[in-house]
């Protein structure tokens, strides 16, 4: 039982940590935005990076914020079904869902390394005048579904033994 609790410990402080972490790139969003506005329409002088830029980020944001998304149960869900049930049978509900979520995390993992690894060996660039790495940002698809994946067995683990013994894994004595 302790190393299933420190199992869901450590992945949920590590989906807490990048998901703060990653909240930060919304400040830089904001600021390249603002760059790109005022140089666009003061200036008459558009970058050349700030879209791209502003793309990439924004699609690191939505991988890696996943798992945070997850942990604290904020994920688009059908719970006008589940609503009206107990907390042990939506713990019940939830537990279920776990091998569909699972199949969805491990397919996205397998093909976005199938997709990032070329990328990786060939340290590949973007074809833009500006031309960033974007080896970096397609790494960002696996990883980020692995730590979804995680979270996802995580929250099960959680569920599971809620479900089946009335309590919270957290708050069960050894």
């Amino acid at each position: 039982m302790r190393g299933l609790r420190l199992f869901v410990k450590a992945v949920d402080s590590i989906s807490v940590s990048v998901g703060r972490l990653t909240s930060y790139t919304m400040l830089i969003l904001l600021v390249t935005s603002s760059i790109e506005i005022v140089c666009r329409y003061f200036f008459n002088k558009p970058t050349t990076w700030a879209y791209e830029f502003g793309q990439m980020t924004f699609g690191c944001y939505f991988l890696l914020a996943g798992a945070m998304t997850l942990k604290n149960r904020e994920h688009v869900g059908m719970d006008i079904f589940i609503e009206k049930l107990s907390p042990r049978n939506q713990a019940r509900v939830n537990a279920a869902t776990f091998i569909l979520t699972a199949i969805f995390c491990i397919v996205l993992i397998w093909k976005g390394w199938e997709f990032a690894w070329p990328s990786i060996q060939r340290l590949e660039h973007s074809t833009s005048v500006w031309g960033p790495p974007i080896y970096i940002y397609k790494f960002m698809l696996p990883f980020g579904c692995f730590l979804l994946f995680m979270q996802a067995l995580s929250n099960f683990i959680k569920d599971l033994f809620f479900a089946l013994s009335g309590t919270h894994l957290s708050k069960e004595e050894e």
